[in-house]
């Protein structure tokens, strides 16, 4: 869904005044979790998912060429995994909030990932309102204050 920043609406008609929509990357090499995770975004109009990934190299392009807000990275994928991809995302789309799901709990794994600049962990299986709050959240974190210098 594109935003039509002049009526108000998203290309489904949905009123998208409430604020500007988060574009968001998913990136996991499971074609069920991408396709269940594109639809539970969609079905929010306040994200548009701009690029879906299977594997860690085609998250860090397409994370390269479209900037997203934020990114919902899996743990474990071909290329690397999470925390390459973290890292990497973090160098190409400096303004990316990455969110990582896994079906992993590993309090280690998470420190690492966190470290390596992923904004929050959720595990798979979280319910749709949990991950739009960790990405909501995420971005906002990311995301200066309209006031804040440019640096």
């Amino acid at each position: 869904m594109t935003p039509d920043r002049s009526s108000g609406t998203n290309e489904s008609g949905d009123d998208a005044s409430a604020g500007p929509v988060a574009r968001v990357l998913i990136a996991d090499d499971d074609l069920v979790v991408r396709t269940r995770l594109k639809l539970l975004l969609t079905s929010d109009p306040a994200f548009e998912v701009v690029a879906a990934a299977a594997d860690t190299d085609e998250a860090i392009t397409m994370a390269t060429a479209h900037q997203p807000d934020a990114a919902l990275v899996d743990v474990n994928m071909p290329g690397g995994g999470g925390i390459r991809a973290v890292r990497e995302i973090g160098l190409c789309s400096p303004n990316t909030a990455v969110v990582v799901l896994s079906a992993l709990d590993e309090h280690g794994l998470v420190v690492d990932l966190l470290q390596a600049g992923a904004m929050t962990y959720i595990v798979k299986g979280a319910s749709a309102e949990e991950i739009s709050d960790a990405l909501t959240r995420s971005i906002a974190a990311r995301t200066p204050p309209p006031d804040a210098p440019a640096g």
